[in-house]
């Protein structure tokens, strides 16, 4: 049966950028499910209702819908804690910190966005997952800083904080984060727990800004 398009109803379905997506995205989920080895191209096509010939045309092996989808999933993360951040409070630099570290946490946990999948690839696929690990880390710090310096501007105290936590912080967030989702925690669990880890961070943000003069 053909398409409009002239393509088979099973090509239909990962036709265009939208079809890939999708398929993506099912891809995502049996790999964050069983990891790399332990899916088979086989498995998602059946997943997405499409001949394996049809897959591997598209995409070849099922280390580069691995690749690919992993990217995926770290854009979303980045995208997601972007559109949180828009909506966090003008506060003292502490409470906004604490504000950024929690949504940074709770990002790794829900959703798309969840980072099992980076774990797996840590795990299977170390040398290309530690350069794109290393990569988030600073696209994080930099989401940081530019949020600070919309709310602070280029004050004393978030110049101190820029240089002094915001790099170990941020560092810190993604790694609890990460072992977050590894343990399969929900996104209300996650958003609990992630309470007292942030405290910590606006404890040593505290004591780093203690010796200035107040601004007031």
């Amino acid at each position: 049966m053909k398409t409009h398009l002239g393509l088979t109803q099973h090509e239909d379905r990962i036709h265009g950028s939208e079809g890939r997506l999708r398929m993506v995205r099912i891809a995502a989920r049996h790999f964050a499910a069983a990891g790399l080895r332990g899916t088979t191209l086989s498995m998602l096509a059946h997943a997405a209702e499409i001949p394996e010939g049809i897959l591997y045309t598209h995409f070849g092996t099922k280390e580069r819908l691995f690749r690919e989808a992993l990217g995926n999933n770290i854009d979303t993360r980045l995208s997601l804690l972007e559109e949180r951040l828009r909506l966090v409070r003008f506060e003292s630099e502490t409470a906004t910190l604490e504000r950024i570290a929690e949504a940074t946490v709770t990002v790794c946990v829900g959703g798309a966005g969840n980072s099992i999948l980076m774990s797996w690839a840590l795990l299977e696929d170390h040398d290309y997952a530690a350069d794109l690990y290393r990569n988030e880390i600073g696209s994080v710090e930099f989401v940081w800083n530019r949020a600070l310096a919309e709310r602070f501007g280029d004050s004393p105290s978030r110049r101190i904080l820029s240089i002094r936590l915001v790099p170990y912080a941020v560092s810190a967030c993604l790694a609890y984060g990460f072992w977050l989702a590894a343990l399969r925690h929900d996104a209300g669990g996650a958003a609990a727990m992630a309470q007292g880890f942030v405290a910590g961070i606006g404890q040593t943000a505290s004591a780093l800004l203690s010796g200035l003069p107040s601004s007031g």
